[in-house]
């Protein structure tokens, strides 16, 4: 399975082209850490990283690894998502942060419903959890 998601997202970020950075490829910065997330990368502009997440189990949990200083904005389409109930980051301590409780994120952390989902975006304060990297995991409330 995992072999096959490997092969899913290697496929998808052939598809996309560029994709936001000119020195390393996104997917050096982000994967999957549980089977049912899927990633798909996302054209951005340089010192961007976008892509998309997708999940079965509405609990999509992805590792990013430490973000260049000039990374100014991540986001990420959540397919499929109908009520994010939370957004946390966990950083290679352990120690966990609330990013979004349902209602309101911290400073930096916007969240946009859309027709088929969410856009979450990242940016200035919020991009100060990211940088040492860590896991993001997002958590959708199917009822």
């Amino acid at each position: 399975m995992r072999t096959l998601i490997v092969f899913l997202v290697l496929w998808l970020a052939a598809l996309a082209g560029p994709l936001g950075c000119s020195s390393s490829t996104p997917r050096n910065f982000a994967q999957s850490v549980v089977a049912d997330t899927h990633l798909g990368w996302r054209p951005a502009p340089e010192n961007q990283l976008a892509f998309s997440l997708a999940t079965a189990s509405g609990v999509a949990r992805v590792e990013l690894q430490p973000l260049p200083e000039e990374f100014t904005l991540v986001t990420l389409e959540l397919l499929g998502m109908r009520n994010v109930e939370g957004i946390q980051w966990q950083d290679e301590k352990g120690e966990s942060t609330l990013l979004y409780d349902g209602k309101a994120g911290l400073s930096g952390v916007s969240l946009q419903s859309q027709g088929h989902g969410f856009r979450l975006q990242l940016q200035l304060s919020s991009m100060d959890y990211l940088r040492n990297g860590g896991v993001l995991t997002v958590i959708d409330r199917r009822h």
